[in-house]
C-alpha cells in the first residue's frame, strides 16, 4: 500500500516483482502463490538534455523546444493505493 503520492517507475515496479517472487517462493514454494502488480506505468518521464562543457552555448538550444526524449516510463500512484496483492 502506498503512503503518499508518487510516481513510481517500471524499473522499481519490476524489482518488486522479482523480490517478490524470490521471498514467496523461499517461504510458500512455486506452486502456492499468485502475484499481482497492480499499478501500470503508462505515464512517460521525458529528459531535455543539455551539455554543461566549453562551447556548449553554440550546440545546445536551452529550453527552445524543451519536449525532450523520451526517458522512460512509471506508474501515478495515491495515498492508500495498493502496489502488489499476493493470493
Amino acid at each position: 500500500v502506498c503512503d503518499e503520492n508518487q510516481q513510481v517507475t517500471s524499473e522499481c515496479l519490476e524489482a518488486a516483482r522479482i523480490a517478490t517472487n524470490k521471498y514467496m517462493i523461499t517461504n510458500a514454494g512455486r506452486d502456492f502463490f499468485h502475484i499481482r502488480i497492480r499499478p501500470h506505468p503508462y505515464h512517460v518521464l521525458r529528459i531535455n538534455k543539455t551539455l554543461s562543457c566549453a562551447g556548449a552555448d553554440r550546440l545546445s538550444t536551452g529550453m527552445r523546444g524543451a519536449f525532450g526524449k523520451a526517458y522512460g516510463t512509471a506508474a501515478r500512484v495515491k495515498i492508500g493505493q495498493v502496489l502488489i496483492s499476493i493470493r
